[in-house]
C-alpha cells in the first residue's frame, strides 16, 4: 500500500483524501513528510511540493490547507483530469503564475505539469529521463520570469532550461558536469546538479549550482558569473563578500523585492542571504542538524536539510525544513515559526460607537494571536457586504465608518490571517448612522426672456469624497417656461445612490436666476411700388431673438420725422404713410418695448417713392393730312404711360372737325400699362361744290331758264316778262340746293381745320387726367 493511502487512514491528520481535500489542522503542520519546494501566489497563499507524499498543497493565509494535486499514491496518471485524482512521483518544486496557473516539477516522472482550473496537464518532459528534444532529467527547481517563461533546473542534465510558448530551450549549461564558464555566455558554462533557481525584479537569474557549492547569476545579456561561494565545500564567510564564502550543497533560492537573495545552504543546515552590497550572512540555523521548537531564535535554531526557499507577501523569508517535515518562517521578531499556525489561536475585537453621523466616526479592530507579531489585514462587513479592507499596523487597525449609509448596521471584522496566525472573526457590533448635512450654493445665472433655461450649476459642501460620484446636485429655478422678466430663486435637490445619507440646506450666498428683457429684431416691410400723393401701407415685423411675442407700439420715421405708427398684432405692426413725396426716403421702425422686450430700432431702410403715374398722347407719323371732300382722313395716335406704367383706361374725343365731318376711334379706349397702345383716328369728310374758283350752274336751272325766256317772249305780255325772268333767276340761284349747287365766285377751293384730340382718364388718386394732341385736316 502506498504511503499516501496509509496517511489517509489517519483521520487526525486528514479528513479527506480525494478531490478537494481540506486538512483539519491539529498542529502547525499539515502532516508533511518531505516538503521540498515552496512558492507564494500573488494573494499570499503558500504552495508546498511534498516529495514523499507525492502531493502539492495550498496553505491559505487563513490557515486552511487544501490539496492542489496528487492522491498521495506514487506514480504517473491523470493528465487532462482532476489534479487531485492524478498520480505524482516525488514532486520537488512548485511555482505559481500571476493568472493562478500552478507549475509542478514532477521530478520522479521527469515532467513539468500544470494545474489550471483544477485540471492537470503535462507541458514538458516525456517521462523518460534524458536529454533530447523535450526530455528532462530530474528537474529539481522551477521559477517564472517576468514574461511568464518557466525556468527549469534540469539537474540530471546539468542545465538551466526555459519553457516558453511550448518550446524548451537551454539557457545555461553545456550538459557536461563540472565547473567552468564564468564571465562568458551561460550556455557555454559547465554546471553540476543545479537545484535552485529564482528571478530578480531586475531580470537577473540566480542559480544554485549545488555540487559546485556556488550560487551563480546570469545577467540579462546572458553572461554567467559566480554570485556566492568560493567553490570549496564548507562553511565560512559570513559578514564578508559572498564570493569568498564556503557553501555546502546550496539548494532553494529566492529574491526579495529589496534585492536580497536568500538560499538554503543545505548541508550547512542554514538559511543564508546575500544583500545588495554582496555581503553574505546567516539568517537562520546554528549549523547543527536537528529540530527546534516554534519561537526559537532563528540564528540558534536546529535545522535538518533545508530545501525550497520563498519570500512571503509580508517580506518574510520562508523555507522547507525538509527532514523536520516543516515549512518555517522567520518572523519580524527574528524567531522561527512553523506554517500554518495552529487553529483557534487568533482573536479579533471590534469596537465602535453605537451612534454615528454619516461621513464621520471611526471604529477600531485589534487582533491578538499566539505569536507576538500579527500581520495581514482585516475586512469589515456590514451584514454580508464588505465595506472596508484595512492592513494591520501593530496588530491593530483604525477604520473610518464614513462609508456606512444612513440606518442601522450590524458590523463584524474578519482577520484574513498571515500564515502564522489563522483567520478569525469578531463578535457583531450594532451601530446606527444618522444623516449628515450638506450645503448647496447655487451659481447665479442670467437669461433673456424667451430663452430656454440654461444649465444651472453650483457647489456642494459636506459631501464625502467617496460620494462625489454617487450624488448629483440638481439645480432648478422656480420659473416656468416663458416666465416674465424678474428674479427667481434657485432650488437644489439631491439624487443618486448616496443622496439619502444627506439632508440639504442652501447657503446664505446661494444665487438666483434673473430673467432680463430680450432684444427683438425689427425690420421694415415696404411695398414694391409707392407713388407720391398716394397713402402707402407699410409694416414692421418685431420678432424675438428667442421666443415669446413682443407687444406695444412701433413708430415709423422718415429720417428724423415721425410719419406713422402702428400697434403690434401677431408680430406685425401696420401703418399708413399718408403722402410721401417723390424721391428717396430713409425709413426706420422704432419699437417702444414692453415688459419682456427691450426697445429696438430697425436698420435704416432706403425706399423710393415714384411720381404719380400719368400718360402721354403723341401722333405717330404726320399730324397734317389733306383729303378730298368726302374722303376719310386716318391718323395714328400712341398712348403711353409716363414716367412709368399707367393702368387707367384712356378714352378719346375730338373737337374742331370740318363742317359735316365725323370722327371715330379704334379702339374707343386703351390702357397703356407698362408699354403703350395705339389708337386709330378716322375722320369722315364731306364733298365741296366749288371747283377751281368758277360758279357752278346746275343743268336743271339752265333748262328752266331756257324754257322760261321763250315762253315769256311768246306771250309778250309785259307783265309776264319780269315774272319769267325772275323765275329763271330764282332757279339759277337755287341750283345749289337742288342737285349740283353753284357757289358764288367768292367761295374758297379748300378747307383747313385744326382738330384737337382729347385723351381723358382717371389716375390712381382718382383725379381726372386730360391730355390733348393737335391734328390738321385739309379738305379739298
Amino acid at each position: 500500500m502506498g504511503l499516501g493511502r496509509a496517511c489517509c487512514r489517519s483521520m487526525a491528520v486528514m479528513m479527506l483524501c480525494a478531490s478537494g481535500v481540506i486538512f483539519a489542522q491539529a498542529s502547525a503542520s499539515p502532516g508533511l513528510m518531505l516538503p521540498s519546494g515552496i512558492a507564494y501566489d500573488t494573494a499570499g497563499n503558500l504552495f508546498i511540493a511534498d516529495a514523499r507524499r507525492n502531493q502539492v498543497f495550498e496553505v491559505m493565509l487563513s490557515g486552511v490547507t487544501a490539496v492542489v494535486a496528487g492522491t498521495g499514491e506514487q506514480g504517473f496518471a491523470g493528465d487532462a483530469g482532476a489534479a487531485t485524482l492524478a498520480l505524482l512521483s516525488g514532486p520537488q518544486a512548485v511555482a505559481v503564475a500571476a493568472d493562478g496557473t500552478v507549475y509542478i516539477a514532477d521530478t520522479g516522472n521527469q515532467r513539468i505539469r500544470t494545474v489550471v482550473g483544477g485540471v492537470i496537464t503535462t507541458v514538458a518532459g516525456s517521462g523518460v529521463k534524458g536529454f533530447s528534444g523535450a526530455m528532462l532529467s530530474t528537474p529539481l527547481a522551477i521559477a517564472l520570469d517576468a514574461k511568464g517563461a518557466l525556468l527549469i533546473a534540469d539537474s540530471g542534465n546539468h542545465r538551466l532550461r526555459q519553457l516558453f510558448a511550448g518550446v524548451l530551450t537551454t539557457i545555461a549549461g553545456t550538459g557536461v558536469q563540472g565547473f567552468a564558464g564564468d564571465e562568458a555566455a551561460a550556455a557555454m558554462a559547465q554546471l553540476d546538479t543545479p537545484a535552485g533557481v529564482a528571478v530578480g525584479s531586475d531580470g537577473r537569474i540566480f542559480l544554485a549550482d549545488s555540487h559546485n557549492h556556488r550560487l551563480r547569476v546570469i545577467a540579462k545579456d546572458g553572461i554567467i558569473t559566480t554570485f556566492a561561494g568560493s567553490g570549496v565545500r564548507g562553511f565560512s564567510g559570513d559578514g564578508s563578500a559572498a564570493t569568498g564564502a564556503a557553501l555546502s550543497l546550496p539548494r532553494g533560492v529566492a529574491v526579495s523585492s529589496a534585492g536580497d537573495v536568500f538560499f538554503a545552504d543545505s548541508d550547512n543546515q542554514r538559511l543564508r542571504s546575500v544583500n545588495s552590497a554582496g555581503i553574505i550572512s546567516t539568517i537562520a540555523g546554528s549549523g547543527e542538524q536537528g529540530s527546534s521548537a516554534d519561537g526559537t531564535i532563528a540564528m540558534l535554531a536546529l535545522l535538518d536539510s533545508p530545501r525550497g526557499v520563498a519570500v512571503s507577501s509580508f517580506a518574510a523569508p520562508a523555507f522547507a525544513d525538509a527532514r523536520n517535515h516543516l515549512i518555517r518562517e522567520i518572523a519580524s521578531d527574528a524567531k522561527l515559526y512553523a506554517l500554518p499556525a495552529p487553529t483557534g489561536s487568533t482573536t479579533v475585537a471590534l469596537v465602535a460607537s453605537p451612534a454615528l453621523t454619516y461621513g464621520q466616526g471611526m471604529l477600531s479592530v485589534a487582533v491578538a494571536g499566539a505569536l507576538p507579531t500579527v500581520q495581514g489585514s482585516v475586512t469589515l462587513k456590514d451584514g454580508s457586504t464588505v465595506f472596508s479592507t484595512t492592513a494591520l499596523q501593530n496588530a491593530a487597525a483604525v477604520v473610518s465608518t464614513a462609508g456606512l449609509s444612513v440606518g442601522l448596521h450590524t458590523l463584524t471584522a474578519t482577520y484574513s490571517g498571515d500564515g502564522l496566525h489563522g483567520a478569525a472573526t469578531s463578535s457583531a457590533v450594532t451601530v446606527r448612522v444618522e444623516v449628515a448635512t450638506a450645503t448647496a450654493t447655487a451659481q447665479s445665472a442670467v437669461m433673456s426672456y424667451g430663452a430656454f433655461t440654461p444649465a444651472l450649476t453650483g457647489t456642494l459642501s459636506g459631501i464625502l469624497i467617496q460620494d462625489t460620484q454617487k450624488i448629483v446636485a440638481n439645480f432648478a429655478a422656480g420659473a416656468p417656461d416663458l416666465s416674465p422678466v424678474g428674479i427667481y430663486p434657485i432650488a437644489v435637490t439631491l439624487s443618486g445612490v448616496a443622496s439619502n445619507n444627506y439632508t440639504l440646506s442652501l447657503s446664505a450666498g446661494s444665487g438666483s436666476l434673473q430673467i432680463v428683457q430680450a432684444v427683438p429684431v425689427v425690420a421694415i416691410n415696404w411695398p414694391a411700388t409707392a407713388f407720391a400723393g398716394l397713402p402707402v401701407t407699410m409694416s414692421a415685423s418685431v420678432a424675438p431673438a428667442t421666443r415669446g411675442a413682443p407687444t406695444g407700439i412701433v413708430n415709423f420715421l422718415d429720417g428724423a420725422t415721425p410719419v406713422a405708427r402702428g400697434t403690434i398684432a401677431g408680430g406685425i405692426a401696420t401703418a399708413v404713410y399718408l403722402s410721401p413725396a417723390t424721391g428717396s426716403h430713409s425709413l426706420t421702425a422704432s419699437y417702444s418695448g414692453d415688459q419682456n422686450f427691450q426697445a429696438a430700432t430697425s436698420p435704416v431702410t432706403a425706399v423710393s417713392v415714384g411720381a404719380m403715374p400719368d400718360f402721354m398722347v403723341a401722333v405717330q407719323g404726320t399730324a397734317t393730312q389733306t383729303v378730298q371732300g368726302g374722303a376719310i382722313a386716318v391718323y395714328v395716335l400712341r398712348v403711353a404711360g409716363q414716367p412709368g406704367p399707367f393702368t387707367g383706361s384712356v378714352s378719346m374725343g375730338a373737337s374742331g372737325l370740318p363742317k359735316g365731318a365725323t370722327a371715330s376711334f379704334s379702339p374707343t379706349a386703351v390702357v397703356p400699362g407698362s408699354s403703350s397702345a395705339d389708337v386709330t383716328v378716322s375722320i369722315q369728310t364731306v364733298a365741296l361744290t366749288a371747283r377751281n374758283g368758277k360758279p357752278e350752274v346746275s343743268f336743271a336751272a339752265l333748262l328752266l331758264f331756257t324754257l322760261a325766256v321763250p315762253w315769256a317772249w311768246r306771250h309778250r305780255r309785259l307783265r309776264c316778262v319780269p315774272r319769267a325772268m325772275a323765275l329763271a333767276l330764282f332757279c339759277v340761284a337755287s341750283s345749289t340746293g337742288c342737285g349740283d349747287r353753284v357757289f358764288p365766285a367768292v367761295a374758297s377751293a379748300t378747307q383747313t381745320s385744326p382738330i384737337t384730340v382729347t385723351a381723358t382718364s382717371t389716375n390712381l388718386a382718382g383725379a381726372t387726367v386730360v391730355h390733348t394732341v393737335s391734328l390738321t385736316l385739309v379738305v379739298r
